[in-house]
């Protein structure tokens, strides 16, 4: 919970709204291979905080930040894409999660950090 707290409050000045997105629309077929492509990317930057791995980069000429849990995680092997948006003069954060654990821990994920994000809105 710490973690989300502090990647939350880092991130949240990019954003006037937010939409939280299913997690179908993650077009990679697992945590572990989009962890792997991410860190294959050039122009990804790869930094570590608390045990969890974030990655940043631009595309399409927005910010996207993939935070992957660690693996003492409870909802491991789980994944939270944010992609800050540039719409109509404002901004929208998009957060979309794919997590393989079970459900339960899943959305208790989803839930805390979404939880977290509306708190520093």
């Amino acid at each position: 919970m710490k973690i989300l707290l502090v990647i939350i409050s880092s991130l949240i000045f990019y954003s006037s709204s937010l939409i939280a997105s299913d997690e179908n629309t993650i077009a990679y077929p697992s945590v572990a291979k989009a962890l792997e492509k991410l860190k294959n990317n050039p122009s990804a930057n790869i930094s570590q905080r608390d045990g969890w791995t974030i990655i940043s980069l631009v595309d399409d000429g927005n910010p996207v930040f993939w935070f992957f849990a660690p693996e003492e995680h409870a909802a491991h092997p789980a994944m939270i894409k944010r992609t800050v948006l540039k719409k109509n003069g404002g901004k929208e954060t998009v957060i979309v999660s794919f997590c393989q654990a079970p459900k339960q821990k899943c959305d208790k994920l989803s839930s805390d950090f979404n939880i977290l994000s509306k708190q520093f809105k």
